[in-house]
């Protein structure tokens, strides 16, 4: 779930640099609302993700929601950031949660590549934030939040990948999540189909193997090594399908609930019109959840073809369709 529909900063391959989405109207999901939401879902809650597409400490009084999370004994819930609005009362608040994990997006290894990449930014300052967070955690002697590290590999950053191996190396995060661009709207930056730079990237993922091998941290991201469509299977031989529709929400700022993050349908319904046990038991869930036995979508989402209004358009903007749909009066 989003807690906002806004960003401080402008990185490259993100849709906040999409030059339209600074005329929209900003505003973070009401506190009432994400009250109610608590209260409805949490308790059948097995995995919450307090962010999809924006930064969640942009929400003045994000750190105070995060008790929600200990009092519902949610078994795991992650926060996701950029790491530049970190501070020490912040990070007191996740290890008063319990959060599970704390992810924190670093796109380059040096100063020059990073705050090239993530606009805003100030490379020294997220990680003086990202060792005040390990410090406090192991004043407390404890485990948890575990630290993960998250990279996009793009074009202007896949020659530096030592250096950013070399960051984490020195950080110790307990995991790191690489994997390569996606369209995003408008950004500057996109996804090629340059056969140079995938050949990069599966020499990358020679070296996150050996990394992880070596230094102990975990690879807890999937690198593809290939833009085309992959298929998964069981044991049996039947391709995997999507679970989306009986297991899983996307919840944005403005109360739309959807299936998935990536979703440009029409949303299934809004929390602040609705129940969610209208939205989870209503036509519109059931008439997907029909959809999917019969089409049987399998779990590579970047080729989904249902989640889309139109399958054959390859620009379906969901990220500035999301951050910008205002607040139901």
């Amino acid at each position: 779930m989003d807690q906002n529909n806004r960003c401080n900063l402008k990185c490259r391959m993100c849709g906040f640099s999409d030059e339209r989405v600074a005329a929209l109207r900003k505003y973070d999901m009401p506190r009432a609302l994400y009250d109610s939401i608590a209260e409805q879902i949490f308790p059948r809650t097995n995995l919450l993700v307090l962010s999809i597409l924006t930064e969640p400490f942009m929400t003045r009084d994000f750190p105070d929601r995060l008790e929600a999370v200990r009092r519902f004994g949610i078994p795991y819930s992650e926060i996701i950031t950029n790491g530049t609005l970190l501070d020490a009362r912040s990070v007191d608040r996740m290890l008063d949660a319990a959060i599970s994990c704390l992810t924190v997006s670093i796109d380059g290894g040096t100063r020059e590549v990073y705050e090239s990449i993530r606009v805003g930014a100030c490379f020294d300052r997220v990680l003086a934030n990202v060792n005040l967070f390990l410090e406090r955690r192991s004043r407390r002697g404890l485990a948890l939040p575990e630290l993960r590290i998250n990279h996009v590999l793009s074009e202007p950053n896949i020659d530096h990948f030592g250096e950013f191996l070399g960051l984490v190396e020195r950080l110790r995060p307990d995991r790191v999540g690489v994997r390569t661009v996606s369209r995003m709207s408008d950004a500057p930056i996109q996804q090629t189909d340059d056969p140079v730079f995938w050949s990069k990237v599966r020499d990358a993922r020679l070296r996150l193997a050996e990394f992880g091998a070596r230094t102990g941290i975990e690879d807890a991201g999937y690198l593809r090594d290939t833009p085309q469509r992959i298929e998964l299977f069981d044991p049996f031989g039947e391709s995997r399908p999507c679970r989306a529709p009986w297991e899983n929400v996307a919840i944005h700022a403005n109360g739309d609930v959807y299936p998935c993050m990536a979703w440009t349908r029409p949303a299934a319904g809004n929390l602040l019109r609705q129940s969610f046990d209208q939205i989870w038991d209503g036509e519109r869930f059931a008439a997907l959840r029909r959809e999917f036995t019969d089409s049987r979508p399998g779990l590579d989402c970047l080729h989904c073809r249902i989640r889309r209004d139109s399958a054959g358009d390859p620009d379906d903007d969901f990220f500035y369709r999301k951050v910008a749909k205002p607040l139901p009066v």
